[in-house]
């Protein structure tokens, strides 16, 4: 899993949680959209999550990510503090698999996520 937020506290909460059991991801983390966006070209992530509220735009690194909405090779999870109904809307419509809101997500909700998200993805990937 690749994390992607350019808050520090955030980001070592998240990618803690993620990394310990039960949950216990392999967790790559990144400062900025750039530096996430060079680790996913670099190493195998089966998934990222990706905070869109980030001073380079999160929304940019989002479309870089997922070129083709329809064929997505690996899914994105948004996870923000923005609890907007038109941002989610179009952060699912450029292609994320799904939009949560930190204030409302436990890491077990963020695991089963990205669990539910790799499981789509090989399943498209299949047909």
């Amino acid at each position: 899993v690749l994390l992607i937020d350019d808050n520090c506290e955030d980001r070592a909460y998240w990618s803690a949680s993620l990394r310990k059991p039960p949950i216990g991801f392999a967790v790559l983390d990144a400062a900025c959209g750039e530096s996430g966006f060079k680790l996913w070209q670099k190493e195998r992530v089966d998934c990222v999550v990706l905070d869109v509220e980030m001073p380079e735009s999160g929304l940019f690194t989002l479309v870089r990510l997922i070129p083709d909405p329809t064929h997505r090779h690996v899914p994105v999870v948004v996870l923000t503090k923005l609890a907007q109904p038109s941002l989610i809307k179009l952060m699912k419509s450029l292609g994320a698999y799904e939009c949560l809101v930190k204030e409302y997500c436990s890491p077990e909700r963020l695991a089963n996520t990205i669990q539910q998200a790799i499981a789509v993805v090989k399943s498209e990937r299949a047909v």
